[in-house]
């Protein structure tokens, strides 16, 4: 069996790589492990049933149009534009301050040069459907992946599921040539002239998540990504002698007790204003300039695994329809007149609860806080203005890992420990490494920090561009064929 080029694994990164090699005239072939798209059960942000990340997505990430949509969200980006800067110098030092000064600056700058185009061509070229607010594809994941998987059978696209990928087969000169794959209960070998990972992160592979992430996340936080994503590219790239970076890092949510967002995503403008407590009653993160994966991924270290999160009625007068948006917030969200009260709802012990806001307020000044515990350098207001709400408990929720094999920005070819590229082999998408995170220590609090969101970035958005990229170089690689 043969084809021009194969693309391991049927997601956004691996379709869009099948469409784009496609479309330069290369014969691809789609090999994924899951049934069929049509038993598929999974439903968008929520755990369980059948189906990858990107059929389980919120569908976002995909409407960047125009090159301020990079750094408008962005604490003063307009302000920088408007003086003069650009939205890509903007974004590098963002995530340069937030990735420990270890970015791949390669990458973002790829990214970040292609995904104004990207976007276009999603939406121009395959027609993809946004909802009325223009930001979110229309139908979530389920209709981002529909549009996806009809326009690669459109263009004539082979897709082959319940075939597990094994092993890279290579010639002699170590050229990836194909893949040996388990179908219908017995082995096959494809031949290629290019082969594309796309095969996701490792969360469902809980002796990798041990090995490189840990036991705080391997064990306490509830996985909302795909099972079934194994790190099987991680593991046959690495035969081959490929580069790993970053293997510790997540995409981890706040979550609350239905699996929604959380309120680092659906209070987004609040949270700031307000304060993460852990069961010792400590502050763990600067709530004033950490996103929402930082919050996230710092209550994964906590005792427990979870966090409460306190704000007043300044926080619910400034951003009101932000609060009375937030979805079931009347079972999720406390309401009292009085810390005291409050904490009772919440179930927490009030005495070291109002301790604990005491010494916050009282370390306020002109904005920012010393503490206690963490420091808090912006969006620092007394909780003090009554009715005071409560959200607990705050879980940490595991969409997909982040690290991955090491890839060459320009074009996407997989590198090996040397930094050389390995012939004929390309990745794209999860499998691929973006971020860079630690966890960190604030007195006696762990916490967390990384630029995978530090600005402009996410899941949808990288797996687009890459899987794009990857799909355009392996087609040209078979055209030298």
């Amino acid at each position: 069996m043969k084809a021009d080029v194969i693309i391991v694994g049927a997601g956004l990164a691996g379709l869009v790589a099948a469409i784009e090699a496609s479309s330069h005239r290369a014969g691809a072939l789609v090999l994924d492990k899951l049934p069929p798209p049509g038993e598929w059960n999974a439903v968008s942000l929520l755990p369980g049933g059948i189906g990858n990340d990107t059929f389980r997505s919120g569908g976002g990430g995909l409407a960047r149009f125009s090159e301020g949509t990079l750094v408008e969200h962005l604490h003063n980006g307009s302000e920088q534009i408007q003086a003069g800067r650009s939205p890509l110098d903007i974004l590098l030092q963002r995530h340069m301050e937030w990735g420990w000064g270890a970015v791949d600056t390669h990458l973002l700058r790829t990214y970040c040069s292609r995904i104004f185009d990207d976007c276009c061509w999603l939406r121009d070229e395959l027609g993809m459907p946004y909802d009325e607010s223009g930001r979110t594809v229309r139908g979530l994941g389920i209709g981002l992946y529909q549009c996806l998987y009809q326009a690669a059978a459109s263009r004539g696209v082979q897709m082959m599921f319940c075939t597990t990928a094994r092993e890279l087969l290579t010639d002699n000169s170590g050229h990836v040539r194909g893949v040996r794959a388990a179908h219908e209960e017995q082995m096959i070998d494809i031949e290629a002239n290019a082969v594309i990972l796309a095969t996701g992160g490792f969360q469902g592979n809980r002796d990798m998540l041990m090995q490189h992430v840990g036991p705080a996340i391997a064990r306490n936080v509830q996985m909302v990504g795909s099972p079934d994503n194994t790190g099987d590219g991680h593991v046959m790239a690495q035969a081959l002698g490929a580069q790993m970076r970053h293997l510790g890092v997540c995409h981890i949510r706040t979550t609350d007790v239905y699996f929604g967002q959380g309120p680092s995503r659906y209070l987004a403008h609040i949270y700031p204003m307000g304060v993460y407590f852990n069961e010792r009653y400590e502050r763990f993160v600067d709530e004033g300039i950490a996103d929402s994966d930082t919050v996230a991924n710092a209550i994964a270290y906590q005792p427990g695994s979870a966090a409460g999160l306190i704000f007043d009625a300044k926080a619910r007068a400034r951003y009101p329809k932000e609060y009375e948006n937030y979805p079931r917030r009347e079972q999720l969200i406390d309401v009292a007149g009085s810390l005291e009260e409050l904490a009772l709802k919440m179930h927490v012990s009030p005495q070291p609860l109002k301790k604990m806001i005491s010494e916050f307020n009282a370390s306020i000044k002109d904005g920012t806080s010393s503490g206690p515990n963490v420091p808090k350098t912006a969006s620092a207001y007394p909780i003090d203005t009554a009715p005071f709400y409560g959200f607990y408990p705050v879980r940490p929720a595991l969409n997909h890992t982040l690290g991955g094999l090491a890839v060459n920005g320009s074009d996407c070819h997989v590198l090996n420990v040397e930094g050389e590229p390995i012939p004929g082999l390309y990745a794209a998408g999860t499998v691929v490494n973006w971020a860079f995170g630690q966890p960190y220590q604030v007195g006696a609090v762990t916490s967390y920090r990384g630029s995978y969101h530090a600005g402009a970035t996410s899941g949808a958005g990288i797996a687009l561009v890459f899987g794009r990229l990857a799909g355009q170089q392996a087609a040209w690689v078979t055209r030298r064929a």
